[in-house]
């Protein structure tokens, strides 16, 4: 009898330990559809990048199902507000977002967050001929200030008065900057040095050393979504998981 006890109180603590998660559902997620590459991007109508792999491995490893939809930034935040769509993929901190979107608990827009899908660093980009130097004040950037759009950071940029284009891709940005030798991009450091590849913009930009921000990318809930607290919890604890793997990271870099 103290055996049969034994069992049942184990099994009763390893089912309140897990939670029951309900998989028959499809997750729907929304993914910007500009072009960034490698982080998100769409090919054949289809959504891809490293931020689409990481957080399919993770949903996919907890047995879920996955449906994801490219959409323009805009979309995709009034889609999760609107509880169309469960959450969006790759998208950065901002207390605005906060009313609709659901983010990791330990999210700021100053540290890295454990459940994010990747850090991202934005460096300035100036023509090779400008002598301005970015040392972290961004009050001193010179205008025009290109960025793509959707970006998180526009907001701030624009709070302070600084007049900002938006392009749906950084080589818009980037051949922008070369065709008028004047103003900034704002970019992330890998891109910055893959359009260094490119034969159109090799040797004619540089990139500053001093980093502007240096951001998490979330997959963020929508708040109307049915997913419960702990399957957030989880999902956002196995992107971690693979996130920290380094051979499936290496696979997923490979690819790009």
């Amino acid at each position: 009898m103290k055996k049969i006890t034994l069992f049942f109180l184990l099994g009763l603590s390893l089912l309140f330990a897990f939670p029951i998660f309900s998989h028959a559902d499809l997750i729907k997620l929304g993914c910007d559809y500009r072009y960034w590459y490698p982080f998100t991007y769409e090919e054949k109508g289809k959504a891809k990048g490293m931020h689409v792999d990481i957080v399919r491995k993770a949903l996919e490893s907890l047995g879920y199902q996955i449906e994801i939809v490219s959409l323009p930034r805009k979309r995709c935040i009034i889609s999760a507000q609107n509880g169309e769509i469960d959450g969006i993929i790759s998208i950065a901190f901002h207390p605005e977002l906060t009313k609709f979107l659901e983010f990791p608990q330990d999210v700021t827009q100053i540290k890295e967050s454990s459940g994010r899908i990747m850090q991202i660093d934005h460096v300035v980009v100036t023509y090779i001929d400008n002598p301005y130097e970015f040392k972290g004040d961004i009050r001193s950037l010179p205008i025009p200030v290109r960025i793509p759009r959707g970006e998180s950071l526009v907001a701030d940029l624009g709070k302070i008065g600084l007049k900002v284009e938006e392009a749906n891709s950084d080589k818009q940005n980037f051949g922008k900057l070369i065709r008028d030798k004047i103003g900034v991009v704002i970019t992330s450091s890998m891109i910055a040095e893959n359009m260094d590849l490119d034969p159109a913009f090799k040797g004619k930009f540089k990139i500053n050393p001093t980093t502007l921000a240096s951001e998490s990318y979330h997959l963020a809930f929508s708040a109307k979504t049915r997913l419960t607290a702990a399957e957030k919890t989880y999902i956002w604890r196995e992107i971690e998981k693979w996130r920290n793997d380094y051979v499936f990271m290496q696979q997923v870099y490979s690819q790009y």
